[in-house]
């Protein structure tokens, strides 16, 4: 089987793949962002000049921190910032969407299927963050800001639990494939109440100290399961989750120091953050769907490699030969 055969039959594999798996997800979230753009425009040009927002407090040249011309006197002060937040309400449906078809299936080959809780809490958190963001850039008001900083918390407290959960049934030696209603609760009783304490009962100093070590121990557990549990998940999508969010941490620190701003117009680094950021959690999402996943048994991914190889050998046939 030569090379180009090979590449050729996997490109169009995944193209079939992705089209057959997701085609109503992908309408639905093109039809979504198409909608949440266009309600942007319609929402600037008729509450424009009207000085929505200006009874509430802002931040002192709140105007001035971003990237992103502002223009105080719209409703939805930074369009291009409000918009980019779309990524998670599609990330969000994604999320949603995985784990009704975890129920309807019953699948339960690793922690995520077998606790579909997982997928509806991050679907949760993910339209949580879009919303708190969405308001915050649209506004600009102090209450928001803080709502949005609380949406990246519960971001970052997701995969604490997540590797909290997992390390702790590989040193008990348990299978992660169970439904275990009881450590499901006290989990979400320790992270809901460390995401309390970030949101109001820290100030800025400490909270960063406090993220830095949740980030800390995220890759920690990380490491600890792929060295323990080795070839148990898509080491891609890890790969891909990483890239992301170094890219995500570039761009918000190049927003924050003004670097190549207007460069692109109204495109901003901070835009760009809210995307890359939104693609280190969906790939995130699918590195931890990987765990234990076992290709052979997944009857969609049989049917259409065999109707690929079929269209491939049909179109290698009718091939002139050179």
């Amino acid at each position: 089987m030569s090379w180009d055969y090979r590449l050729r039959r996997q490109l169009v594999f995944l193209r079939h793949l992705f089209w057959e798996a997701y085609r109503e997800r992908l309408l639905l979230s093109i039809v979504t962002t198409v909608v949440f753009g266009t309600l942007i425009a319609m929402l600037n040009g008729l509450y424009s000049g009207l000085g929505t927002w200006d009874h509430y407090t802002t931040l002192r040249d709140i105007s001035e921190s971003f990237c992103e011309p502002t223009d105080m006197g719209r409703l939805i002060r930074q369009p291009v910032n409000a918009f980019t937040n779309i990524v998670y309400l599609v990330a969000a449906i994604f999320c949603f969407s995985k784990g009704m078809e975890d129920i309807k299936k019953k699948r339960s080959h690793n922690l995520i299927t077998a606790n579909r809780f997982y997928s509806f809490v991050l679907s949760g958190i993910l339209l949580y963050t879009f919303i708190c963001s969405s308001l915050y850039h649209s506004s600009l008001i102090e209450f928001y800001s803080k709502m949005d900083f609380s949406a990246v918390y519960s971001v970052t407290l997701f995969p604490a639990m997540y590797f909290a959960h997992r390390a702790l049934l590989r040193l008990n030696r348990q299978p992660s494939n169970v439904r275990r209603p009881r450590e499901r609760y006290i989990l979400i009783a320790i992270f809901s109440l460390l995401y309390v304490i970030l949101t109001f009962n820290l100030n800025m100093e400490v909270v960063h100290i406090v993220v830095t070590l949740i980030i800390a121990g995220i890759i920690a557990a990380g490491i600890y399961l792929e060295r323990k549990d080795p070839g148990q998940t898509n080491k891609d999508y890890l790969i891909a989750t990483i890239v992301s969010i170094s890219i995500a941490g570039v761009l918000f620190e190049m927003d924050i120091q003004k670097l190549f701003c207007g460069a692109m117009g109204r495109v901003s680094p901070h835009c760009l953050w809210h995307i890359f950021n939104g693609f280190s959690i969906f790939f995130f999402y699918l590195y931890i769907r990987s765990e234990r996943y076992d290709h052979a048994r997944d009857q969609l991914r049989i049917d259409l490699r065999k109707k690929v190889d079929l269209k491939i050998k049909k179109v290698r046939y009718t091939e002139p030969s050179i």
